[in-house]
């Protein structure tokens, strides 16, 4: 069942969108599209003496400055699939990928818990991060979630010397359900091509109803970027044109659904919801945000002036008061999940995917690797390590999966609570409220920061 939004249409939210994220109830989101940074490790500024005047980001990322204690152990505890692809970036690519990862995949894992079971998340990215991050979706959403790799061919690009001209981004589509999900082929139709067969694309139509002409956009979308003189331009570093992200719009969500965009910038996509009759939340740690988003949702007549709020009626602008700005981030009122991702658990037979031992076999190398400690509260069993329970960081009926990265050890009181129905985070969490994780035995708890099993031997030595 959807979730019930607990936040109204036509919001702003100023300030890290990761803690408005959070305070979003799950489930409640049709359309995510969104435009993040893209580790493209350089510093962004807008045009001086225009309408985004000021604006800069520094799109560079570091392992020890960007990054938070409870981002690493929450990912490392309970999504040990999406830990192995930031570890692999790190160690592969440097510490400047594992970090922008991480960054984005704690983001990432509250976008799939806010979207509905029918909803699409369109993440803009270009060669930078691309593979990493696609990747990194794989292990959020899960590869059969995959539907596109949609590329933006703006072609007014500078010719490089020594290399072939970078002139594409890329865009990736993932659905939350593997088979139930919006695409509105006939709002996107493109015009045939001259001399191109129509009875191909236009049979189907119902009787006494003429189908729609026109063939299914392919995955190339050829659009030129904004030059300086289009009269869209706001001077913004990294603005994209309307009518890219209204064909997204278009294509995955109805009107009335509710679109997101946690990097909305210079407003491109709540101005393109508003065009085509959607509802819309967009999140920014731009100071000028806002006024951005008053300042084009006026200049396309969709919001009246601030001294002259008109009723709201199907073909007039709607009040000025009716963009709502806010900076503290909304309260939930579900019953508080955690992202559950969609990993389907093996079966044990020959021949029908992988085949993980019996998670209690595992018992000896887990008390090797993470010592004789409740990883739930810490306290010390090595008077009995029998005592201990193997049990599974994430749920098994939240996906998770007997493999050996799943695992971890509990005392029985510990996995009483826990159940499937927290993560190993959420019981450490429960357990840090209610006293049962005392301070003494927080340095009892591996997080499995360094990465593999070898890291948690090296720190306990």
């Amino acid at each position: 069942m959807p979730g019930t939004p607990n936040f109204p249409n036509r919001i702003l939210y100023h300030g890290d969108n990761l803690d408005f994220l959070r305070g979003m109830n799950s489930e409640t989101v049709h359309l995510i599209a969104t435009d993040p940074p893209f580790n493209k490790n350089k510093d962004f500024h807008a045009t001086p003496d225009s309408l985004a005047a000021g604006a800069k980001f520094e799109d560079r990322w570091s392992w020890r400055k960007h990054l938070h204690d409870d981002w690493l152990n929450s990912i490392s505890n309970d999504y040990p699939d999406v830990w192995q692809v930031i570890m692999a970036a790190k160690n592969v690519w440097g510490n400047d990928m594992g970090a922008f990862l991480c960054w984005l995949g704690v983001r990432l894992l509250e976008m799939h818990r806010i979207l509905r079971n029918d909803g699409s998340l369109y993440l803009h990215i270009d060669h930078s991060a691309h593979a990493w991050t696609k990747c990194l979706l794989d292990a959020i959403f899960g590869r059969k979630h995959f539907r596109n790799e949609i590329v933006w061919w703006y072609k007014n690009a500078s010719r490089g010397k020594k290399r072939f001209a970078n002139a594409h981004d890329t865009i990736l589509w993932y659905s939350k359900n593997a088979t139930v999900y919006r695409f509105n082929r006939n709002d996107v139709l493109v015009p045939f091509e001259s001399g191109m067969t129509e009875w191909r694309y236009s049979r189907g139509g119902q009787a006494g109803q003429e189908p729609p002409k026109g063939k299914t956009p392919d995955d190339v979308i050829l659009m030129p970027s904004l030059n300086t003189m289009d009269k869209e331009r706001t001077g913004y570093p990294t603005q994209k044109p309307l009518a890219l992200y209204e064909r997204i719009i278009k294509a995955s969500s109805n009107p009335g659904d509710i679109v997101l965009d946690p990097f909305c910038g210079c407003a491109t996509t709540p101005v393109s919801a508003e065009r085509l009759g959607r509802k819309w939340v967009g999140m920014d740690i731009w100071d000028s945000a806002y006024a951005t988003v008053i300042k084009r949702m006026t200049d396309y007549n969709l919001l009246a002036p601030e001294k002259k709020p008109v009723k709201r009626a199907a073909s007039q602008p709607f009040a000025h008061g009716q963009i709502v700005y806010e900076t503290v981030p909304p309260t939930r009122t579900d019953r508080g999940e955690t992202a559950a991702l969609p990993l389907a658990t093996p079966s044990r037979g020959r021949g029908k995917g992988k085949s993980y031992p019996a998670p209690r076999s595992q018992h000896a190398q887990l008390l090797t690797d993470t010592g004789a400690f409740c990883q739930g509260c810490g306290q010390d069993y090595s008077f009995d390590p029998r005592v201990l329970e193997v049990d599974h960081r994430q749920p098994k009926a939240d996906g998770g999966t007997d493999a050996y990265e799943n695992l971890t050890l509990l005392c029985p009181p510990c996995n009483k609570e826990k159940r499937d129905r927290l993560t190993l985070t959420g019981l450490q969490e429960f357990n840090r409220k209610n006293g049962h994780l005392k301070a003494g035995n927080e340095g009892n708890i591996r997080h499995g920061r360094a990465g593999g099993q070898g890291g948690r031997r090296s720190r306990r030595r």
